[in-house]
C-alpha cells in the first residue's frame, strides 16, 4: 500500500468506520497484544523488591549447595558468616556456647586429663625416694598391673564412697532423675534437688559472680557435693570420704552423654521426667566406690631377714655382673688374639670354660687372663695346637727358622716373604732355601736385601782407591789394609752375585803423578794396576771379571797439585764394578 494512497474507512459494529490507524492499532493489538503484556508483567516483577527476594530465597539453597566446593563461594560468604558470628556472640553467647557443648566438653576433659598425669608424674617422682615397706609393696603392685607407681599410690590412699547421684534440670530445678547406693537412707530427692538448685542460685545471685562461674562444690561434715553442670541439666553427686580426680572426669562424660542423646527433649521440657528413666546407666557409672584394704603387720624380725637377704642379692648380683663383664672382655680379646680361635665359652657353676685353636707363637691366654684380672684358676681352659696364616705369625715363624739377625726387615703379603736391611752373604744364600719351608709363604724375595748388600759393598769399594809410594809399585802405609778389605768385598760380591741375576766387570785403573816423563808415567800406572789385578785374581772369583790398565797422569785427581798430599792422592788405583750380564752356572 503507497502513502499516497487515501485512508480507507472500513465497517465496523453499529455502522461507524475505521481510519486507516485504527485499523493499524487493532493489527498489531492481534499480532504483538500477548508478548506486550508479558513484557508489562515482567517489567512490574523486576520492579517489585519483594518478589524478588522470594524468588531468589527459593534457589539460593540449591545454588550454595551446587558451588559449595567453590573457593570463591567460601571467600564471598566467609566475611558475612564471621559478622554474624561475632554479633551473635556479642549479643548473647549462651546459645553457642550450648550448641558447642558436646564438642567441647570432650576437648575440656582430655585436657584436664592431660594436667592430671603430669601432676601424677611429678608425684611418682617425689615419691621414687621413699624406702618405706610400703613403697615396696606399690612398686611391686605397679610392675604387675602395669600402672604407674603414683596411680597404685593412690587408689591405695584415698578411700570415699558415692552414695546418691542427681540430675535436674537447670533452669526449672525440678529433679529429673535419682539413684543411691545400696543400703544408703535417702530423703526426699525432689526437696534436695530443690535445696541444690537454691543454693546455687543464692550463691550465684549473693556473691556477685562473674558470668560462666559456677557452684562445683559443697562441704558438710564427711559428706561433700560435686556438681557438674550443663547448658541444660545438672548433675550432683553426693560422696563420702575423699574422692580421686577421676570421678570428676566421669561426671563431666555422664553430663555429655545426657546432652549428646536428651538435647531435644531438655530444650523443651515440660515438665514430663519419664524420658529421662534412660538416662540412669549413664548415672550409674558415676555411683563408685573404694575401699581401704586390710594391712597385716609384718614382724621386725621377718624385715630384717628380707633386708639382709636383699642386700646379699645385691652384693651377689654386682659381683656376679663385675665378673660377667670381665670374662666378656677377655672372651672378646682372645677373639681379636692373632693365632686365637675361640670354638667355645660357657659359665658354669664353678667358673668358667674355654675350648678353642691356638698357634704356638699366638699370646699365652693365660697372660690375657691375669690382664683381665680373671684367676687361672677359675677357668678351664681346652686348647688344640694348629699353625695360623696371620701375616704377624707368619713373620715371626719365618724369622725364627730363618734366624734372621736383627739387621734384616721381613714383611709379608699375599703369600710373598719379602726380606730387607743388611745381612752376610752366607746367611742370604742360606735364607733362599730355608724360607720354602716357612708354612704360608709361597715365593720368597729376597731382592731388596741383595741389591741393597750389593750397592752398599760397591760403593765401598769404589770409594777408597789404594796409593803408591812415588815411583813405584809399593803401596803407601795403610793401603795394604784397604786392599784387603776390598778382596773381602770382592769374595762378597762374587757370592751375592747369583742371587742377583747378574754378573759383574771390575775395572782396575793405574794412575801416577805428573813428575817424571808421560811415557814413564805410563808404563808404571800399568804395572800398578797388573800388580792390584793380581791380587784379585787370586781369589778366584766366578762372577766377578777382571780388567787392567794404566793411564799415567792423563786423569789426575788433583789437575794442579800444590803439595805432596795432592800428588800422592794422583799415584794410586782405582776400581769400577759394572753389570755385565747374567751369571754363569744361572
Amino acid at each position: 500500500m503507497a502513502d499516497s494512497a487515501p485512508a480507507r474507512q472500513g465497517d465496523v459494529p453499529g455502522g461507524a468506520r475505521l481510519t486507516t490507524a485504527e485499523e493499524f492499532a487493532e493489527l498489531r493489538s492481534l499480532l504483538v497484544g500477548p508478548e506486550q503484556r508479558h513484557l508489562r508483567n515482567l517489567q512490574a516483577r523486576l520492579d517489585d523488591k519483594g518478589a524478588q527476594t522470594r524468588d531468589v530465597s527459593r534457589v539460593l539453597p540449591q545454588a550454595i549447595l551446587l558451588r559449595k566446593d567453590d573457593p570463591q563461594m567460601t571467600r564471598a560468604l566467609a566475611p558475612t558468616v564471621e559478622e554474624a558470628l561475632t554479633a551473635s556472640v556479642r549479643r548473647d553467647p549462651r546459645p553457642l556456647a550450648d550448641a558447642l557443648f558436646p564438642i567441647f566438653g570432650p576437648a575440656i576433659r582430655r585436657a584436664i586429663a592431660a594436667s592430671l598425669s603430669t601432676m601424677l608424674e611429678s608425684m611418682n617422682r617425689t615419691l621414687e625416694h621413699s624406702l618405706s615397706w610400703r613403697a615396696v609393696q606399690w612398686r611391686i603392685k605397679a610392675l604387675r598391673t602395669g600402672k604407674s607407681f603414683a596411680e597404685i599410690v593412690l587408689l591405695d590412699t584415698l578411700v570415699y564412697r558415692v552414695e546418691q547421684v542427681f540430675l535436674i534440670e537447670r533452669e526449672s530445678g525440678l529433679l529429673l532423675q535419682h539413684l543411691s547406693a545400696p543400703g544408703v537412707g535417702t530423703q526426699d530427692a525432689d526437696m534436695v534437688s530443690g535445696m541444690l538448685t537454691a543454693i546455687r542460685d543464692f550463691a550465684r545471685d549473693s556473691f556477685k559472680v562473674a558470668d560462666g562461674e559456677t557452684l562445683d562444690r559443697l562441704q558438710i561434715g564427711e559428706l561433700s557435693v560435686w556438681i557438674e553442670q550443663g547448658p541444660h541439666a545438672i548433675i550432683a553427686a553426693v560422696i563420702r570420704g575423699n574422692a580421686p580426680p577421676e570421678l570428676r572426669v566421669t561426671m563431666q562424660e555422664a553430663l555429655e552423654h545426657v546432652h549428646a542423646r536428651f538435647g531435644e527433649t531438655l530444650v523443651g521440657f515440660k515438665g514430663d521426667t519419664s524420658p529421662f528413666d534412660a538416662a540412669r546407666p549413664a548415672l550409674d557409672t558415676c555411683l563408685q566406690s573404694r575401699y581401704r584394704g586390710r594391712e597385716r603387720k609384718i614382724s621386725p624380725a621377718l624385715l630384717v631377714v628380707a633386708a639382709v637377704a636383699v642386700l646379699a642379692l645385691a652384693v651377689w648380683a654386682v659381683f656376679a655382673l663385675n665378673t660377667r663383664s670381665r670374662w666378656n672382655s677377655y672372651i672378646a680379646s682372645l677373639r681379636t688374639e692373632p693365632g686365637v680361635v675361640v670354638v667355645s665359652e660357657r659359665r658354669r657353676w664353678s667358673g668358667f670354660e674355654v675350648t678353642g685353636l691356638r698357634d704356638p707363637l699366638a699370646a699365652d691366654p693365660t697372660v690375657l687372663l691375669s690382664r683381665a684380672g680373671i684367676a687361672p684358676s677359675d677357668v678351664t681352659q681346652r686348647w688344640q695346637m694348629y699353625q695360623a696364616l696371620e701375616p704377624a705369625l707368619i713373620v715371626q715363624r719365618a724369622r725364627q727358622l730363618l734366624r734372621a739377625p736383627g739387621s734384616v726387615t721381613l714383611q709379608y703379603s699375599g703369600g710373598v716373604l719379602t726380606a730387607g736391611g743388611s745381612a752376610a752373604p752366607e746367611w742370604i744364600l742360606e735364607s733362599q732355601r730355608i724360607a720354602a719351608l716357612v708354612p704360608g709363604v709361597d715365593r720368597y724375595d729376597q731382592a731388596p736385601l741383595v741389591d741393597a748388600e750389593i750397592r752398599s759393598r760397591i760403593q765401598e769399594l769404589e770409594a777408597a782407591p789404594l796409593l803408591f809410594v812415588r815411583g813405584s809399585t809399593i803401596f803407601e802405609a795403610g793401603s795394604d789394609a784397604v786392599l784387603e778389605a776390598h778382596l773381602e768385598r770382592a769374595r762378597a760380591l762374587d757370592t751375592l752375585a747369583p742371587a742377583s741375576g747378574k754378573r759383574y766387570m771390575l775395572a782396575i785403573t793405574g794412575h801416577a803423578d805428573s813428575d817424571g816423563p808421560p811415557t814413564i808415567n805410563d808404563v808404571l800406572s800399568t804395572r800398578r794396576a797388573e800388580h792390584v789385578r793380581a791380587a784379585f785374581a787370586a781369589l778366584g772369583l766366578r762372577q766377578i771379571e777382571l780388567s787392567a790398565t794404566g793411564v799415567g797422569s792423563s786423569q789426575p785427581l788433583h789437575s794442579n797439585p800444590s803439595t805432596e798430599a795432592e800428588r800422592r792422592d794422583n799415584r794410586r788405583v782405582s776400581l769400577r764394578l759394572a753389570p755385565l750380564g747374567t751369571p754363569r752356572g744361572s
